[in-house]
């Protein structure tokens, strides 16, 4: 089978300069020059294969949005996890994707979602679409848990969903400002698990991080 071609190949090198610098300095520092003058390329080339500043950036969020995705995602899927398991994994796939440096700056779409929040357009629509997407993620987990009677049947999930998102991106302000011990982020997101819980779930289990690991090994044996 014949690998992509030259032509596909130079875009997706543009998209990944363009992604590196956006996700570093945000959307607003990328433009046609500094990425030219990056990739050593004409501005009208880079024109060529986008069109617009514009198609450019609508790309640069495509890619990020996958990135995010199939780092939180495809782990779960392929693990099959179910129930407040899912959940937790959700969170704790999110905070390792700002923890490892997927991206420079942590989070794309915190920033992002800032400056275009009150904005319309096609970039800012697509932004927004990519964060409804992420809190509906978290809202389909948190249905599911509470079929699976593991979360209580009065939560609203939609709040909840939110709740959870809140404390993600709190998580990912306080590395910014100073260095925090990774378990205590886990740990609050553990402390609203435990309130969303039904009794089906120990208490004790939210106590620690090793202690809700050592009871979600306990439930594969």
């Amino acid at each position: 089978m014949p690998g992509p071609s030259k032509g596909s190949q130079t875009r997706q090198q543009i998209v990944d300069c363009a992604l590196t610098i956006a996700a570093q300095d945000g959307l607003g520092a990328l433009s046609i020059g500094r990425l030219a003058k990056e990739l050593e390329m004409s501005k009208s080339g880079l024109f060529l294969h986008f069109g617009s500043k514009e198609n450019l950036e609508s790309a640069v969020v495509e890619r990020a949005s996958l990135h995010f995705f199939d780092h939180i995602l495809v782990p779960i899927e392929e693990k099959g996890l179910v129930g407040i398991e899912r959940v937790w994994a959700l969170c704790d796939s999110w905070l390792d994707f700002v923890e490892e440096g997927i991206l420079p700056g942590g989070y794309f779409f915190t920033g992002a979602y800032f400056q275009c929040a009150r904005q319309s357009g096609p970039i800012p629509s697509q932004i927004k679409r990519v964060v409804r997407d992420w809190v509906h993620t978290l809202r389909q987990a948190l249905n599911q848990a509470r079929r699976c009677d593991e979360v209580c049947r009065s939560v609203d999930a939609e709040q909840a969903a939110l709740e959870l998102s809140g404390i993600l991106i709190g998580a990912q302000w306080s590395q910014l400002i100073a260095y925090t011990e990774p378990t205590r982020s886990r740990s609050a997101i553990l402390a609203k698990l435990r309130d969303l819980a039904t009794e089906e779930i120990p208490t004790d289990a939210f106590a620690s991080v090793n202690a809700w690991k050592a009871y979600l090994e306990s439930r594969d044996h």
